[in-house]
């Protein structure tokens, strides 16, 4: 069967259908791929880019102002500041209370104190507030919480205290010194023949002091006394100044 073309109502040219058929181009295997992969695109969805938010997603800046206490949060602003350390007014009759009582309790922590701190150094101190927090039981305060304590607990206190004392060096000394028929050393013997005399309105040095020297023991200044003898002038002393004040040989 022939097959003509028609163009503007006149037939160009006829052709058998079958050789049409046969003039026909198989697709060949490239083809077939480049089709396949059009229509894989095809139904592959396209990636939308992601768009550009257009808000500003940049985080507030925070404000941290630094101290040692309380933390305070107000919006972005955290503040943080320092606890105001409340002091306690000790109560009625407590050795806080007590000036006298605190006076002698704040003495003695302070001779201890000196004396310790002649052989161990600076960390007498805080040696001395730490071993005494611990034998009476302080714990999480500083030692001057015994302000608040009843002026009952002071003597026990005391009592602690002046036995600290008394094993420091200067604390035996003057322990030892403070014994019937002890004879001191020399500069102790100065130090109380000066206390003695100013019941008198006098000093080592006047001329009424030479006099009594060189009445009792024949010498005219200390240096020629001896170690015994300064002992007995002052025991001579002492003993003039408790009779002025009404006190019994």
């Amino acid at each position: 069967m022939a097959v003509g073309e028609e163009r503007n109502g006149k037939v160009i040219a006829l052709r058998p259908v079958a050789e049409d058929a046969k003039c026909a181009k198989k697709p060949g295997r490239n083809d077939l791929k480049k089709r396949v992969s059009e229509i894989l695109e095809e139904a592959t969805p396209t990636k939308k880019k992601p768009r550009r938010s257009s808000k500003n997603t940049t985080p507030p800046t925070s404000m941290r102002i630094t101290g040692n206490g309380n933390v305070q949060v107000a919006g972005d602003v955290i503040i943080t500041t320092k606890q105001s350390e409340k002091k306690i007014l000790p109560p009625p009759s407590s050795i806080g209370a007590d000036p006298l009582l605190k006076s002698r309790i704040t003495t003695l922590f302070n001779k201890i104190g000196e004396a310790r701190e002649k052989r161990f150094g600076k960390s007498a101190y805080s040696v001395l507030y730490s071993k005494f927090k611990r034998d009476f039981g302080i714990k999480n305060n500083k030692w001057t919480a015994i302000w608040t304590w009843p002026k009952e607990c002071a003597p026990a206190i005391i009592d602690y205290l002046e036995d600290k004392y008394s094993n420091t060096i200067q604390g035996r000394l003057e322990k030892a010194a403070s014994k019937g028929g002890y004879i001191h050393t020399r500069p102790y013997l100065y130090k109380k023949e000066s206390e003695l005399l100013e019941h008198f309105g006098l000093t080592v040095k006047s001329p009424g002091i030479r006099e009594l020297l060189k009445s009792y023991f024949g010498v005219s200044s200390h240096t020629q006394l001896s170690h015994l003898e300064h002992w007995q002038f002052v025991c001579y002393l002492e003993g003039l100044v408790r009779q002025i004040e009404g006190g019994v040989d």
